[in-house]
């Protein structure tokens, strides 16, 4: 007898599937034998929502049962296998949480077939025996008010054959008398997809085993369906075995479903086709995120994101807003909140967004729903505007300085020479004159350079070789302040396109830059590599750096670190290079230095 019990037992485990549930619906554990029960292999399942596989009218009754954690009936429902369209099987939860730290609780499920013989140790005349069922008298229920007026649906069936029915029921199914209903198969009022699972669930009632609740679709006379919900149990009726079987009309439920189902669809399929990122923050990380969220970080899938933490790829310097804006939102200060904060994607690249904050719900704990809209290109055209309204500035002004004070310079230079032989005793002073006076002339040099278009005569040009001739112009000049010019050169084939005058006065401010920038001395490295239809050219030097204040406003007119510096040599620079269709990218670190990137078409 034990072995047969053992025995019993045993097939009992095989028959059922046990699985882990994360709590945002997606498998995280599923036993081996789930191959033998729906076709699929267990890694087949792992990662995949449990939704994919429900039946589409059980997903409420599904969502509705995890989120009651008081179940005293397990719960049937279909499920999609490889090899049919659906089985059903029958389902009892456990709940997982951690007293160590606040985290989502998990979601066991043991799961039974229900269209497959099940086996258990007590057979029907000892569970019969034990639970001491009363007899019925059918004329006594026939009379009995109590029964016959109870407003909820209720009929006795042996072995699926009416043998009672009260007046509710009547009315539900819309019979006129109960002769429709005596002595008929429920099977005449039940839906033809539902008959196996209902003669399997009378068989497993018979054998001593408790079922659970399940939601049916019946037919009334008048050829309407209605949806209910089923309670079984098994009773006695004239000595045998009988079905009382309980429904509940959840039709108005079933259709406020459907009509929410269908707006849920549309609100998914809104989200799905977005342009802008749609995701969900719960303890500052990632539960979902829509397609267009993993194209935005350049995510390789789904599960890329899921669970990672927000902060991981967020600026640091956001770190602080980002964490304002998401308390005020989870404590309920605002409803909706908007800032605009930068990511590190990768090494090479930021993400500018505009981000939307609102409160949401995320398994009824509260989480943040954000709509992020990339503006990096929006930032950059920002970014230029500025930039032109600077030079349109900068070059109206340097016009006006240009025109008023190159004519008195050039009298003054004029005098100044005709009067030096007179002054031989003061040689010295008109020696630092002249100087400054040069100097001046430099200067509006430059502004006129703003201050009109210049006339650009684009050759095809190696770009190794015009770099090595504005290292050998200032090698003296570096030499003076004990600077080496080191270059490392990946490939001595790239050409570029240019005004070649104008590529030297670029790199000619970028190595004068470097080399004041160490007047202790030190080392200017630079490096050219090839990036795909790009060349990248990079000057480094081993100065004091520059503060991150300065850093984003490099390239303002007038803006300068030096003693006797105008400001105007990095602002031409850049101009330069945005004339030739490149970029210019800055790195720099207090007390290491600072590294130009200079970005340019490869001619090909």
């Amino acid at each position: 007898m034990n072995n047969q019990s053992a025995e019993t037992e045993s097939l009992l485990h095989e028959l059922e599937i046990y699985a882990v549930v994360s709590s945002n619906g997606r498998f995280q554990y599923v036993s081996s034998n789930s191959l033998e029960l729906t076709g699929y292999k267990n890694d087949e399942l792992i990662g995949k929502s449990i939704k994919n596989f429900i039946h589409q009218e059980d997903l409420f009754l599904i969502e509705s049962y995890f989120f009651n954690e008081h179940h005293l009936y397990p719960c049937s429902f279909r499920f999609q296998s490889r090899t049919i369209d659906y089985i059903w099987f029958e389902a009892s939860v456990e709940f997982i949480k951690s007293t160590l730290k606040q985290t989502n609780q998990e979601i066991i499920l043991k799961m039974r077939p229900l269209n497959k013989p099940v086996f258990t140790p007590l057979g029907p005349a000892r569970i019969m025996k034990e639970r001491k069922l009363p007899l019925l008298d059918l004329k006594k229920i026939s009379g009995d008010m109590i029964l016959e007026d109870l407003p909820t649906p209720l009929l006795l069936t042996l072995k699926g054959e009416i043998c009672y029915a009260n007046k509710s029921f009547q009315d539900l199914i819309g019979a006129d008398t109960k002769h429709q209903l005596v002595g008929h198969p429920i099977y005449e009022f039940i839906e033809a997809s539902f008959h196996e699972i209902v003669k399997t669930r009378i068989e497993r009632l018979h054998e001593g085993e408790k079922i659970g609740i399940i939601e049916q679709t019946w037919k009334r006379f008048d050829g309407s369906v209605i949806n209910v919900e089923v309670t079984t149990a098994l009773t006695a009726f004239k000595g045998e075995y009988a079905e009382m079987i309980v429904l509940t009309d959840i039709s108005s439920k079933r259709n406020f479903q459907k009509i929410l189902q269908k707006s849920r669809e549309r609100y998914q399929r809104l989200i799905d086709n977005s342009i802008d990122m749609i995701g969900v923050i719960h303890q500052d990380r990632w539960v979902f995120v829509n397609e267009a969220g993993i194209r935005l970080f350049q995510a390789e899938d789904y599960h890329q994101l899921m669970g990672k933490n927000i902060f991981q790829d967020l600026h640091p310097k956001d770190h602080t807003s980002m964490r304002t804006s998401l308390k005020s939102i989870l404590e309920g200060k605002l409803e909706v909140d908007v800032s605009n904060q930068s990511w590190l994607i990768d090494s090479e690249k930021i993400l500018y967004t505009e981000m939307v904050f609102i409160p949401t719900t995320y398994f009824g704990e509260k989480a943040v729903q954000v709509i992020l809209r990339d503006i990096s290109e929006r930032k950059k055209t920002e970014e230029l505007m500025l930039r032109s309204e600077k030079l349109s500035i900068a070059g109206q002004l340097a016009a006006g300085i240009a025109h008023e004070i190159r004519n008195p310079l050039t009298a003054i230079k004029g005098f100044l020479q005709m009067m030096k032989p007179d002054f031989t005793s003061h040689q010295q002073y008109f020696d630092i004159v002249f100087s400054e006076l040069n100097r001046i002339e430099l200067i509006l040099s430059e502004l006129l350079m703003l201050a009109k278009p210049q006339e650009t005569k684009f050759i095809r040009r190696n770009i190794v070789s015009l770099l090595q001739d504005v290292a050998m112009l200032l090698e003296t000049q570096a030499n003076m302040k004990s600077v080496y010019i080191e270059q490392v050169h990946e490939d001595f084939t790239l050409e570029v396109d240019c005004d070649e005058n104008q590529l030297k006065q670029v790199f000619i401010n970028l190595f004068k830059n470097a080399i004041d920038a160490m007047p202790e001395g030190g080392k200017v490295s630079v490096y050219t590599k090839r990036n795909n239809n790009k060349m990248i050219i990079e000057v480094r030097d081993e100065g004091e750096g520059i503060s991150s204040e300065l850093m984003e406003r490099i390239g303002e007119p007038f803006l300068t670190t030096k003693e006797k510096g105008n400001g105007l040599g990095l602002m031409i620079t850049y101009k330069i290079i945005e004339e030739h269709g490149g970029n210019i990218l800055i790195d720099s670190e207090l007390g290491k230095g600072t590294t130009f990137f200079v970005e340019m078409p490869i001619h090909t």
